[in-house]
């Protein structure tokens, strides 16, 4: 495996898309409730840069890697949240469902005017249990595909851990 590779740098006037990350990508976020000045049912833009990091398996279910790149999320108002994305879990189970979960850490901004925010932030993709073949992170859309049974964003704030929750939709990711 590859060692960790150096996060993707974020300037705040440049898209994610101009970073120097191995994989890009965007989606849209519907939120499933009100969150300071935006109401429930409005659409956010995503962008995701990332770099594949170092894998760990985590018990025989899950495989982790030590992945560095950002998240961001912007409302149509120009409010926005970043975070920086440290691992990607992959889990294949039988029991359950299986899953892709981006975690990010550090959230920051000012999305819905709300500027207080408690990590992670997550990005949670799932597919009928048996649904993956393989621990791999896929390479191009196509390859989350097998992961659209259901789709789930949420950011939580500090004083409450009111989580913002949403449907994620539109994932498109590109690896280089």
């Amino acid at each position: 495996m590859r060692p960790v590779l150096k996060a993707a740098l974020f300037v705040a006037a440049s898209p994610l898309a101009a970073t120097a990350a191995e994989c890009v990508g965007t989606f849209e976020v519907t939120t499933s409730a009100a969150h300071g000045s935006l109401p429930a049912g409005t659409v956010l833009a995503g962008e995701i840069a990332y770099d594949e990091g170092r894998s760990m398996r985590m018990g025989e279910e899950t495989v982790s890697y030590l992945s560095t790149g950002t998240l961001k999320v912007s409302a149509p108002d120009g409010t926005a949240i970043t975070a920086a994305l440290r691992v990607i879990h992959m889990t294949r189970t039988p029991w359950f469902a299986d899953w892709a979960s981006f975690d990010a850490k550090d959230v920051a901004g000012d999305l819905g005017s709300v500027t207080d925010y408690e990590d992670p932030l997550l990005l949670s993709l799932y597919a009928p249990r048996g649904s993956l073949a393989s621990f791999e992170l896929p390479r191009d859309t196509a390859g989350w595909e097998a992961l659209s049974d259901r789709r789930d964003f949420q950011v939580h704030t500090p004083d409450t851990m009111w989580t913002l929750p949403g449907e994620i939709t539109s994932f498109e990711i590109d690896c280089g």
